[in-house]
């Protein structure tokens, strides 16, 4: 079941500031009344994505969470859903064609979704519903600063110690538009509770110097954002 939404919820004026970034959530929950509103305005290769679903609730996750980034990329731009159309760069980032500098990312767990918005500056967001992780999934991705860290958590806080860290990390390759093509142990992540969300050290060269923020939309997600402004005002929203 999701978790109710959490974060405050601003009035949404149509337009986004040059300083600003948009942050908008909703369940992946449709009735199935609705997923045909959904899957309507999807393009053609989104609707040949859904059918290639194995499960049913994967493919109506897919057309929930595309159908909405549409209608909300849809009323930044003045176009309807159904007219937006998207390009992959070469690791396989959608972006937005088109004349226009908007830059979203877009995230999703089992049970919720995170979209970010920037007027022109790339923008990284990743969300995760928080469930039991085995240990060597950090040993294997973690760097051993982050390692460290991680360690010297039990329980609930270790299990929150890691999806703070992997989100910031997912966050900042989003935002870089590189996926997973750079190995998450050659850059560190602060993970810690009393510690703000930040990009600590790298060992590679990253386009800009990212700048985290948590973004957990439910109590029971754990999400991050990372974007090139160095000082954002942040505008939460729902749908």
């Amino acid at each position: 079941m999701t978790s109710p939404l959490t974060w405050p919820v601003s009035s949404f004026l149509g337009t986004i500031a040059p300083d600003e970034v948009h942050l908008w959530a909703w369940a992946l929950q449709p009735a199935a009344r609705d997923l045909s509103a959904h899957l309507q305005i999807l393009d053609r290769q989104e609707q040949e994505r859904v059918r290639r679903f194995h499960f049913a609730a994967d493919a109506e996750r897919y057309a929930v969470a595309h159908g909405n980034l549409r209608r909300i990329l849809g009323a930044y731009l003045n176009l309807a859903p159904e007219r937006l159309c998207f390009r992959n760069n070469q690791f396989g980032k959608p972006e937005l064609a088109g004349e226009t500098t908007l830059k979203f990312s877009l995230s999703h767990s089992k049970s919720i979704a995170v979209l970010a918005v920037d007027h022109s500056q790339p923008v990284g967001v990743d969300v995760e519903d928080v469930r039991p992780i085995e240990a060597e999934v950090a040993d294997g991705h973690f760097s051993a600063t982050e390692l460290t860290d991680l360690r010297g958590l039990q329980g609930e806080d270790w299990l929150a110690g890691f999806y703070r860290c992997w989100t910031r990390k997912e966050a900042i390759l989003k935002a870089e538009g590189v996926g997973l093509s750079l190995a998450l142990d050659s850059f560190d992540v602060s993970l810690l509770p009393d510690k703000k969300a930040e990009l600590i050290s790298t060992r590679q060269r990253f386009s800009h110097p990212w700048r985290l923020h948590d973004v957990s939309p439910s109590s029971g997600s754990i999400g991050a954002l990372a974007t090139a402004q160095p000082h954002p005002r942040l505008a939460y929203f729902r749908c």
